[in-house]
């Protein structure tokens, strides 16, 4: 009895600790504002043009500075970068006419489609990253 209290409660402490789940709706919304404003370069299937723009599916440029998602959409990117061992110089385009939650979306969808992430990150934790 006390190993099935002690494993309960590891597993909600657990819970509390991850971000919330996927919220397919939120996703499905996502993919709408990236068909709309990151495809014509990215590429629906998230491939990027060679040497030009770069991937997102399976990048580890993505997955090593998430917390920089935000401001790359937002803001858009000037400087080059290193993604899966090729540089990019070409500059991104800022998305500024998203509001706070289009930019959780698209974030949870690049998150959930590319980078095969499961937890999404909260409207208020995009306001934090913004104002970083």
């Amino acid at each position: 009895m006390r190993v099935i209290i002690t494993f309960l409660m590891i597993s909600i402490l657990a819970a509390c600790m991850e971000g919330p789940s996927v919220n397919m709706q939120q996703v499905a919304h996502g993919q709408q504002l990236y068909e709309t404003h990151c495809a014509n370069c990215h590429q629906l299937d998230g491939k990027g043009i060679a040497h030009i723009v770069p991937p997102l599916l399976g990048a580890d440029y993505i997955v090593q500075n998430r917390n920089l998602l935000p401001k790359m959409i937002r803001y858009g990117m000037q400087q080059r970068i290193l993604v899966n061992g090729i540089t990019y110089q070409q500059k991104m385009p800022s998305n500024g006419k998203l509001t706070d939650a289009e930019l959780t979306a698209l974030v949870n969808f690049v998150e959930f489609r590319f980078a095969k992430s499961t937890q999404l990150i909260s409207a208020d934790s995009v306001k934090l990253l913004l104002n970083q």
